[in-house]
């Protein structure tokens, strides 16, 4: 037995040390891109957002306790939360950074597309609003997609399924960057703008980002709401891959599929997205999640 298990441990060893060599390979061009970007762009404030130093050194300090006390999924679970904080950070710039390119809001031909589709947001946020719970219920589900981010990343390490959350990470900056191409070129602020209803106060903001993105003025990443994006839902991208993510844990998978459903709907509940937006983020989650499988497996080789 003792035979059977030295193999075993060294295995996921050399995997998770081949990982954390991919995220560093990854991580470095990109904060070094973004700091370029941001200066050539007059963009400010990233020390802010790249360097959370307390949080940072704190899943640092955890790192070594747990290496040190040998709480092997522990330490795994530390590690990729080391690496989503760094990524968070990474990629909410990249995003920003698109938003500063010269392209037109491209809203109209979004509700174009809808309805082409015979589909409207206004119609389905007028229909909701005549059901108070449901709505209440969608709207909660939408603002706790943090929470199944959060137990997408360490549920399953501890379940003893680290694969499948390192796929979660990877797959969400694969998402990510295909995510900043195509809101560098068909940025959109929200249905809001030429659907004929009232923007919340966060929607509001998120229109004032972009506008301000979209000047020539200097700005601060403080003065930005970092989720500008419309096109895709990138609501709908993490709540799918973190369905995946969870799914070989059995207890919680019908669960997570079901919150990952209401977070999908939800997108269009909220008056956040036109129904391209969720058609778009499901094409990018699919194809984000095959190539993170694909460079996984390559690893492990």
């Amino acid at each position: 037995m003792k035979g059977f298990v030295a193999p075993l441990w060294l295995a996921e060893k050399n995997e998770g040390s081949g990982f954390n060599r991919l995220m560093v390979a990854i991580m470095a061009p990109l904060i070094a891109i973004d700091v370029i970007l941001a200066k050539l762009l007059h963009l400010g404030g990233l020390g802010q957002l790249l360097l959370k130093w307390p949080g940072l050194l704190l899943l640092i300090g955890l790192f070594f306790y747990t290496r040190w006390r040998g709480f092997a999924k522990m330490l795994q679970a530390t590690e990729l939360a080391f690496w989503a904080a760094l990524t968070t950070g990474g990629l909410s710039v990249l995003i920003q950074l698109a938003g500063r390119t010269p392209y037109p809001l491209v809203d109209g031909s979004l509700a174009r597309i809808d309805a082409a589709m015979h589909f409207q947001t206004v119609t389905v946020v007028h229909l909701v609003a005549r059901l108070p719970i449901l709505r209440n219920t969608l709207a909660i589900t939408y603002a706790g997609l943090p929470f199944l981010i959060v137990a997408s990343l360490l549920i399953p390490t501890l379940y003893g399924r680290v694969a499948d959350s390192r796929r979660y990470i990877l797959g969400v900056i694969i998402a990510a960057l295909m995510t900043a191409v195509i809101f560098a070129f068909l940025p959109a602020a929200g249905p809001w703008t030429v659907e004929g209803y009232a923007p919340g106060r966060q929607q509001a903001f998120v229109a004032q980002s972009l506008a301000l993105l979209k000047s020539n003025q200097p700005l601060t990443l403080s003065q930005i709401d970092s989720g500008v994006v419309a096109l895709p839902s990138f609501h709908v991208v993490l709540a799918i891959l973190s369905v995946a993510a969870m799914w070989n844990v059995r207890g919680l998978r019908w669960i997570t599929f079901t919150i990952g459903i209401m977070t999908c709907v939800s997108a269009v509940t909220t008056g956040w997205h036109y129904g391209i937006d969720i058609v778009a983020g499901l094409a990018v989650t699919y194809a984000s999640y095959r190539l993170a499988g694909r460079v996984l497996r390559k690893l492990s080789t």
